[in-house]
């Protein structure tokens, strides 16, 4: 139930990571009141459409109330959350996304050793959780001082531009192609010991991911700033998240090759390679980032939606064969085969345009 409920809410805040979170990180005057208001006004016209269609997506799944709740409330949780921390991100209140995430592990550390968790326990904190952190944005605009030459606030401001919003649509979806349709392609047509070894491979590299997403948000307003020697920049970044997402990987897979044969049955614990494999993934997940900011800030959508979908054809299709023809190849060395050529394709983009600078 709660596997459902992150992956329909993770698949619907990539809508919004290429919407309105990193268009506004680049933007320069992202600081303004007036483009915070704009920004949070397409905020929550995209968390009603999104929650409308996640509780259409539930409600007719799971026939018990709290069930199908906790979709929405999740999402929503986690969609309030990202927009606080991009927009405190700059601010003197930048600790309380952290403060509110502590609060949130601590709250089911405790349910763990006391009762452990429940349906019931997860929506109700999540909704409280949301329900302050929506309070902490409204008292956040209430004292934000707006500057003189600000110009009127436009709620629609960034759904204008209907061609880069056409182009940030087409982004998330060519990238669910490759980050979450070879888990419905796993789970649908191979045995579920292989799917379920899958998700556990993935699952101990997740840090990684939350750790360059961190560093991801602040590097865009840096990149923002930059008139000149934005390729350069980019090359720099991209060697910072190649030696930090080797680290963390290498530190995940340690704790894996320790802690998964005592957790889980004999049958689910992942191959080696499957965890090379995996960490290797992340890896090319965190250097593709780095590039993404410089294709977004130059509008460079094409490019970057057409690898994305060359990418995750590539890994549908070898998943299919090795399906068919038997290959015995585990699904973990398709997947990185497709991260494997997209950062490669990065990593050429990046040197040309280092190189003209």
């Amino acid at each position: 139930m709660f596997g459902v409920a992150m992956t329909l809410s993770l698949i619907f805040l990539s809508f919004q990571r290429t919407i309105v979170l990193i268009p506004f990180n680049l933007k320069e005057d992202k600081c303004s009141k007036v483009r915070i208001i704009e920004f949070l006004s397409c905020s929550l016209i995209l968390l009603v459409q999104f929650l409308v269609l996640i509780v259409i997506c539930t409600c007719f799944v799971f026939p018990y109330q709290e069930q199908w709740l906790l979709a929405p409330t999740l999402f929503a949780f986690l969609f309030i959350h990202e927009s606080f921390r991009y927009l405190l991100m700059m601010s003197k209140l930048f600790f309380l996304p952290t403060l509110i995430s502590v609060v949130l592990v601590s709250t089911f550390a405790a349910s763990l050793l006391l009762d452990g968790l429940s349906i019931k326990l997860l929506t109700n904190t999540y909704f409280c959780l949301f329900v302050l952190e929506l309070i902490a944005i409204v008292l956040y605009i209430v004292f934000k001082k707006a500057e003189a030459d600000e110009p009127k606030v436009d709620i629609f401001f960034w759904f204008r531009d209907t061609r880069n919003l056409l182009n940030r649509n087409v982004q998330s979806i060519s990238q669910l192609l490759l980050v979450h349709s070879p888990f419905l392609l796993v789970s649908a047509f191979y045995p579920s010991t292989i799917s379920s070894v899958l998700f556990i491979a993935r699952s101990v590299f997740q840090p990684v991911q939350i750790l360059i997403k961190s560093l991801e948000a602040i590097d865009q307003r840096k990149l923002a700033s930059l008139k000149n020697n934005v390729h350069i920049f980019t090359k720099n970044l991209f060697k910072k998240y190649m030696v930090i997402s080797l680290f963390a990987s290498s530190v995940c897979l340690s704790i894996a090759v320790y802690l998964f044969p005592i957790v889980y049955a004999q049958q689910a614990v992942p191959q080696l390679s499957d965890l090379l494999f995996w960490a290797g993934i992340l890896i090319c997940l965190s250097c593709s980032r780095s590039v993404e900011m410089l294709l977004v800030k130059k509008n460079m959508y094409k490019k970057m939606n057409s690898l994305y979908l060359l990418s995750g054809f590539g890994v549908s299709s070898l998943l299919f064969l090795n399906l068919f023809l038997h290959l015995a190849l585990p699904p973990s060395f398709s997947i990185f085969m497709g991260w494997l050529f997209l950062v490669m394709a990065y990593c050429v983009i990046v040197i040309k345009g280092a190189a003209n600078e």
